[in-house]
């Protein structure tokens, strides 16, 4: 089974920045608004803020508010520089929990800054580490972590932190839950990888939310990994419905195909050409060829010959036989001659004669059949030298041309197979030939 890589779109939070202390504009400002109030924070003095505002535009100037138009203000160092200073700041003493949670939040900011990921989880950890702080600021906290620890394939990491800010929010989301149902699947937990994946549905439906292409496909993955193809089925039908890709059409079809369900995977792939998804030469040629042995020919030789018509199957003697088989089967007689005719421009091959000497003698034109059969005979690696030989001597006998044709049936004769009905059209011809010398007598006579 080949295996599919789940690639998750994390939805990054950028640290909140002084959250909790109203300055206008920064990120996560609004957050004092939404804070629950039932949890007191201590005070974040005048001094602190200050520096925190200063850490802040050495990490980012354009975070700062400012008046439409108006520059970003200066910055008195680097983020390197930032960070400098808020670690000089954590030595102070006298800060309470909510100035320390404060100070390492904006860390988190230098560190991510500087694309030091270790040491912005570090500094995440630190925030929830100092006791009491805002709710929002927690909430924040434990979210970009079991981002973080995600984005370093760090699982089950991701999901006790996932699980921690659930308790804190009190409500399922259903982005999250798919992170959480991802992990366990990164983790091999099939089992609990499921549970959630189908939760995230059942919350998107509670919610409102519209449901994300991933979201179901994680559901089509972790049942392929438990072999469950019954219940990939409608998962696949609604990407169909609501995300209607190629290879969903493809997928779907497959699986009928795997469970025996011939018809069904028919009418997949001839509804993914009908909507023009089929544009490669192997493709069509195999949906053709599924026609053919649907015995739906007719749509067979069609799909062919629009692939012809635009160039993505290629006119070579596979795909010509094909196309002559397909009209054959479909007793379109005139339009199979062309195409055996056509097939005997890209080779020598014996058989292809002689299917075009058939179709030719089935027309009653015995003159070109013959001329095939001969063609046909010409192929010295022929397997059924016996059989094409009855069916010339046949069309030779139609022709009226008696010695040549019991001349072809002995030599069709000495297959043991063949002899018996072989020697029955020589004593039939051996009669014609005298009933006819006798109509030419009494002709002469009279």
């Amino acid at each position: 089974m080949i295996r599919i890589i789940v690639i998750v779109s994390l939805f990054w939070v950028m640290p909140i920045m002084l959250s909790g202390i109203g300055l206008p504009g920064v990120h996560g400002s609004n957050a004092v608004a939404e804070e629950k109030k039932t949890r007191r924070v201590p005070a974040l003095r005048e001094q602190t803020y200050k520096k925190l505002a200063e850490a802040q535009i050495m990490i980012d100037p354009e975070s700062m508010p400012r008046e439409e138009g108006e520059p970003p203000p200066e910055p008195t160092g680097t983020p390197q520089d930032a960070v400098i200073l808020l670690k000089e700041m954590l030595e102070r003493r006298g800060l309470n929990s909510y100035e320390k949670a404060q100070i390492w939040n904006t860390l988190a900011f230098a560190y991510y800054t500087l694309e030091d990921t270790p040491n912005t989880i570090h500094a995440y950890e630190q925030i929830l580490a100092q006791g009491t702080i805002s709710e929002a600021l927690e909430q924040t906290s434990l979210r970009t972590l079991f981002q973080l620890y995600f984005a370093e394939e760090k699982y089950a990491k991701s999901i006790e932190y996932i699980e921690r800010w659930e308790a804190l929010k009190g409500e399922l989301d259903p982005g999250v839950t798919f992170i959480k149902a991802t992990a366990y699947f990164q983790l091999k937990n099939f089992s609990e990888s499921l549970k959630n994946a189908l939760l995230v549905e059942e919350l998107a439906i509670q919610t409102e939310t519209t449901i994300k292409e991933n979201w179901w496909y994680l559901q089509i993955v972790i049942y392929s990994e438990l072999n469950d193809y019954d219940n990939i089925i409608p998962v696949l039908e609604k990407l169909i419905l609501n995300y209607p890709k190629k290879q969903y059409w493809m997928h779907l079809a497959a699986i009928y195909s795997e469970k025996e369900m011939d018809d069904k995977a028919l009418s997949v792939y001839y509804a993914a050409y009908q909507q023009d998804m089929l544009i490669r030469e192997q493709e069509l040629v195999i949906l053709s060829q599924r026609m053919l042995n649907a015995e739906i020919p007719y749509e067979a030789a069609s799909i062919m010959e629009e692939g012809f018509e635009s160039g993505i199957i290629e006119e070579n003697l596979k795909n010509m036989k094909l196309l002559a088989m397909a009209y054959t089967m479909a007793q379109e007689m005139d339009k199979a001659i062309d195409a055996w005719r056509r097939a005997t421009e890209f080779a020598e091959d014996g058989e292809v004669f002689y299917r075009l000497a058939q179709a030719l003698s089935n027309e009653d034109r015995h003159k070109d059949a013959v001329e095939a059969y001969r063609a046909s005979l010409e192929d010295r690696e022929i397997k059924n030298v016996s059989d094409v030989q009855f069916w010339l001597a046949i069309s030779l006998m139609n022709l009226n041309e008696w010695d040549e044709a019991t001349r072809v049936f002995r030599e069709s004769g000495k297959d043991p197979k063949k002899a018996k009905m072989v020697n029955q059209y020589i004593r039939y011809i051996r009669g014609e030939k005298n009933r006819l010398a006798e109509l030419e007598r009494m002709r002469r006579e009279g």
